[in-house]
């Protein structure tokens, strides 16, 4: 729900960048690698929040399990 919420914040202010250590910031067409150590299990969700690309599906979840 976090992450959704965030996504619609974006759409009413799309020009907000954001710089943060959990961020990748990828140009069209090419691939970006973002390294996390997780130090706890449960489960996780990540996505784009570009406008309307959360909405298209770029979105997912990791599992992390001991």
């Amino acid at each position: 729900e976090e992450l959704k919420a965030h996504a619609e914040m974006m759409k009413k202010h799309p020009g907000m960048e954001h710089d943060e250590p959990h961020m990748a910031h990828v140009a069209p067409g090419k691939s970006e690698a973002l390294i996390w150590q997780f130090t706890k299990v449960g489960t996780f969700y990540f996505g784009c929040l570009e406008p309307g690309h959360f909405e298209a599906g770029m979105v997912g979840k990791l599992e992390v399990v001991k």
